[in-house]
């Protein structure tokens, strides 16, 4: 009958696994005492000439090939054999062994009690069997199936020679037999406690907390182990889309159960190869062996799961997930999970709620990023930065009533870098603040040069509104060096500066006009809270967004959206600019919405100070336009600009 302890190892899959990883966790040790107990029989019956220590020799010669070949065929896991196969393999060999060994210590005995050969049989017999139980004395099950075979043969040799010495060894022989058998459940139950709290320990180590999904360490650690296997492996990073937002308005009790929630979505589609885990804030991964098609489906599968809201507790909320793919095999980790990053990146640049695969040019992108990033310091100081002007005009007065600054970075071997490449790396390298300041010291210097009645505005990052930074302190440093009437001033925000800490944002813009600077929302109806918010601002000018002006001369739905924002503004009181501005078409469509002011290339693009300049010194008039006759209006598009 087996014990508890045996049945306990037969439906513990892991323990199992380890507790045979075990019978194979010594490959040499095997081969070279096998090799020296074939010598040494071998060696017995050249000196006695006995055929029987031959055969017994034949016999050890045989089992040990048979053990060598198990070894080999578990170290390259070249076969289909099971786990429990492999169990079978190492007893029936170990059993083998010990029932040879056993037989030619009795044998010896038995046959050559007078001889000097048999103390070597003796003690090459006693040694095998005290080794025994030593090394398998955690498994009771071979060890005492071993230990029987090993011993009560050759000790019932001993016995029946009747030679005192003999019958003392036997005596010791069947002592070892009782207490290894007794001791060896008593070992295995500390074995199996100590695998157990090990185990509990790596799961503590390696499991999430917040989903039970494996961590970070679990995670590499699962596809380390794979990579190293060869075994076909694609990495998913699933990244859930404006998480924090969920957090810093419903608290993270409402986040860490959405967590649970999106987990158990992910875990749902799997297949039991794969792994999921959640590798830390709202990055979850997942690593699988499918086909490059079928890893493809399901990582669009996987953002179709969260096309539905998701209710958590008593709210509602509309859930999106982005998602990198990327083959590992062949490759490092290391190497692996940054590719998988980057086309999660690229994923979330292109709209989110979406997945990409990556492809080297993500790479050739980001070393160039990285690249920038270290230019973008040393251009600070070295004065890479230059800034241009856009006027802005009032289309009643026909008169420049502003420019806008807008920077612009000449690199000494890239040339320019566009202002969408470089300005996202000075926010997240917190350059932007030191960028941002240069920008308002040089556009108020450049004002100094203007007639009064022309301002100049300037745009102000999010980042620039952190607590840790004194945006106010900038401007009214600028003002006071410059000497610029702060009316002459506007600085320009967009909606999104809200997101991270609203209240603040706006006592911060109550201290800007407080200084008699004027605040512009700039890209007006982009945004996802453009109306509740709108009352909120302390503001003085609307910048209409490019957005609503591209169709306006053709689409009613477009002047119908301008019509409403135009009334919006006007209850408001609220000058209203439109931005974008490129066809005579779009300028007769706006012009009838009565703006405060116009903009776009229609009437001149960016350019440095010392062109716009004399254009503002010469004439602030508006340049003429022709309207469009009934020819060009059909073309749609005016080539002016």
């Amino acid at each position: 009958m087996k014990t508890w302890a045996s049945k306990t190892v037969l439906y513990d899959p892991e323990l199992r696994s380890v507790m045979v990883r075990a019978l194979y966790g010594t490959p040499l040790a095997i081969p070279i005492g096998m090799t020296i107990a074939t010598i040494v029989i071998a060696a017995c019956a050249a000196i006695t000439g006995d055929a029987a220590f031959a055969l017994l020799s034949a016999v050890m010669g045989c089992v040990g090939a048979f053990r060598l070949g198990t070894q080999i065929l578990y170290r390259q896991k070249q076969t289909s054999f099971s786990t429990a196969v492999f169990e079978r393999l190492a007893y029936a060999g170990a059993w083998a062994t010990a029932l040879t060994m056993s037989c030619f210590g009795a044998y010896a005995v038995t046959a050559h009690a007078d001889d000097r050969i048999v103390t070597l049989a003796v003690a090459q017999t006693i040694g095998y069997i005290a080794g025994i139980a030593g090394r398998n004395s955690s498994r009771p099950f071979i060890t005492n199936v071993q230990v029987t075979f090993a011993a009560l043969p050759f000790a019932g040799a001993l016995i029946a020679s009747q030679i005192p010495a003999f019958v003392v060894i036997a005596g010791a022989l069947l002592m070892t037999v009782v207490l290894t058998i007794s001791s060896s459940e008593v070992i295995h139950r500390v074995f199996l406690s100590n695998f157990r709290t090990t185990r509990d320990l790596k799961t503590i180590a390696t499991t999430d907390s917040i989903t039970s999904l494996l961590n970070r360490r679990g995670f590499i650690e699962e596809v380390e182990e794979r990579l190293s296997s060869g075994r076909r492996t694609y990495l998913l990073s699933v990244d859930v889309d404006d998480f924090k937002t969920v957090n810093d308005t419903l608290g993270h009790d409402v986040g860490d159960a959405l967590l649970s929630l999106v987990a158990a979505r992910i875990s749902s589609v799997l297949e039991s190869s794969e792994k999921a885990a959640r590798i830390g804030g709202d990055e979850f991964m997942i690593v699988s062996d499918r086909t490059s098609k079928d890893v493809a489906e399901l990582a669009a599968l996987v953002v179709s799961l969260f096309a539905d809201p998701i209710s958590v507790g008593k709210a509602t909320l509309s859930v999106s997930v982005s998602i990198g793919l990327t083959n590992a095999t062949g490759e490092s980790i290391e190497r692996s999970l940054k590719h998988c990053d980057l086309a999660l990146y690229k994923a979330k640049a292109e709209g989110k709620n979406r997945w990409l695969s990556y492809v080297p040019e993500l790479s050739e992108a980001y070393d160039r990023r990285i690249e920038l990033e270290q230019d973008l310091a040393k251009a600070i100081v070295e004065g890479q930065f230059e800034l241009h002007f856009q006027p802005i005009y009032s289309p009643r007065g026909r008169t420049i009533l502003l420019c806008e600054a807008l920077m612009r970075w000449r690199h000494p071997t890239r040339g320019s870098v566009s202002p969408s490449e470089f300005i996202p790396l000075a926010e997240q390298n917190g350059l932007i603040k030191s960028l941002g300041s240069f920008a308002i010291e040089q556009a108020l210097k450049a004002a100094i040069s203007w007639p009064q009645p022309v301002g100049v505005s300037v745009n102000v990052s999010a980042k620039q509104f952190h607590r840790d930074h004194d945006l106010v302190g900038v401007i009214e440093d600028a003002l006071r060096r410059t000497g610029v009437a702060p009316h002459r001033v506007t600085i320009e925000v967009t909606e999104t500066t809200l997101a991270e800490d609203k209240d603040f944002v706006i006592a911060t813009l109550h201290r800007i006009r407080a200084l008699g600077v004027k605040v512009a929302l700039d890209d007006f109806g982009t945004g996802y809270s453009s109306l509740s918010y709108f009352a909120e601002l302390p503001i003085d000018m609307l910048k209409i967004d490019r957005a609503f002006v591209g169709s306006i001369a053709t689409s009613t739905k477009a002047r119908a959206l301008m019509r409403a924002i135009t009334g919006l503004a006007g209850d408001l009181n609220v000058p209203m600019i439109v931005e974008g501005v490129e066809t005579p078409e779009q300028f007769e469509a706006v012009t009838r919405f009565a703006p405060y002011g116009v903009q776009g290339f229609l009437f001149a693009r960016p350019m440095p100070k010392e062109d716009i300049d004399p254009i503002i010194d010469r004439r602030v008039a508006l340049p003429a336009i022709d309207r469009p006759s009934t020819t060009t209006a059909k073309k749609g598009r005016s080539s002016a600009a």
